[in-house]
């Protein structure tokens, strides 16, 4: 399928004008519009629209910004904590990934926060135990209070049959 062009008369160039049907700006010749697009690929060649650190830091930004702090308030939190995770107390690393821990009951959205609601920051080992104490606190309360004496035990008589 062949693209529809201008198709105007250039005389000068002796050709036809190789730009879409209703284009804005002046016609162009199918070699001219090859030309420039050469020339502007030849600029970008080795050139990246941003960089690693760039990117980490865009990163950082939206995530503050989706929990309602920012920079100032995530290094404040973090000198309160003496670096280190608000529940074990396990100095962060370089490397490692900071949680952003807040009250569920007050913003239902898992991934962000009004900024209010922040109660600390966490490693990943203590972001999954917070998440696991919200989310199943009740039921165990449930099993627990249900199971007041142990099964007994195999010497004691129970057998296992498999189904």
């Amino acid at each position: 399928m062949e693209e529809e062009v201008c198709g105007k008369w250039m005389p000068r160039a002796r050709t036809t004008c190789a730009r879409r049907p209703l284009h804005l700006g002046e016609c162009r010749t199918a070699k001219a519009l090859a030309d420039t697009r050469a020339r502007k690929t030849a600029r970008r060649v080795g050139k990246t629209l941003f960089t690693p650190e760039a990117k980490a830091r865009w990163n950082r930004r939206y995530n503050l910004k989706r929990y309602g702090l920012t920079e100032d308030d995530f290094e404040r939190m973090l000198v309160e904590q003496d670096y280190a995770c608000a529940m074990c107390s396990e100095p962060f690393s370089d490397a490692e990934v900071i949680y952003i821990d807040h009250d569920h009951n007050c913003c239902p959205d898992e991934k962000s926060s009004c900024g209010r609601c922040v109660r600390g920051l966490l490693n990943r080992r203590c972001n999954i135990a917070v998440g696991y104490i919200e989310r199943y606190d009740e039921l165990a309360r449930v099993y627990l209070g249900k199971a007041k004496t142990p099964l007994p035990r195999r010497s004691e008589g129970l057998r296992v049959v498999a189904s």
